[in-house]
């Protein structure tokens, strides 16, 4: 079986009600690394979690796209100090990275999340450049985007409880299901 096929007997399995314990052994020590295996299953978007935490993902899509909204105003002004072309490039650019994020969000894709958090978390020293001139703001600004991105990845951690912030949760060199609720062990060695 190549891999494309097991990631969807996988999601075959779990959309099917199987538990994640279960759907891991059943893999285990086949053709994929079980840690592969567990970042696939904890991927997985649970419908229950989805539901509960629906309020929670339009709040951060409403976000997101304020943001592409403000960032394509930011993009157009400033391409239009440069020039025609420059305008366009720069409006759709600061518009469509957003609205990527934020298909993401909307798809429950935990990758998404993850990059998010990785990306804005890298800019952040970009966030004090101006702290001189304009403090305030610019400190106003700072807050609303690491409150932003602490949001983000607190959601992740609702949504994807098994994952940690890259790759599964491990608990003394195994792999942890503890979302898992239908499953007795719960945990699942990697060894």
């Amino acid at each position: 079986m190549d891999k494309k096929e097991i990631k969807r007997q996988i999601v075959a399995m779990l959309d099917a009600g199987r538990s994640k314990t279960e759907t891991f052994k059943a893999f285990s020590g086949g053709a994929i690394k079980d840690k592969v295996l567990a970042y696939w299953i904890g991927t997985h978007p649970d419908p229950a979690r989805r539901e509960q935490h629906e309020g929670k993902v339009k709040i951060l899509l409403g976000l997101t796209i304020a943001q592409a909204v403000l960032g394509a105003v930011a993009g157009f002004f400033l391409g239009s100090m440069i020039g025609p072309k420059a305008t366009v490039f720069f409006t759709l650019f600061a518009a469509l990275i957003p609205l990527w994020f934020a298909y993401g969000f909307y798809k429950n894709r935990a990758q998404y999340f993850t990059i998010y958090v990785i990306l804005s978390l890298s800019q952040s020293a970009q966030m004090f450049k101006g702290i001189t001139e304009d403090p305030i703001s610019t400190l106003i600004g700072a807050a609303i985007t690491l409150g932003i991105v602490f949001y983000v990845a607190w959601l992740k951690t609702l949504l994807f409880p098994d994952l940690a912030f890259i790759g599964p949760k491990k608990s003394r060199g195994s792999t942890c299901f503890p979302t898992d609720g239908r499953a007795s062990a719960g945990r699942v060695s990697l060894a």
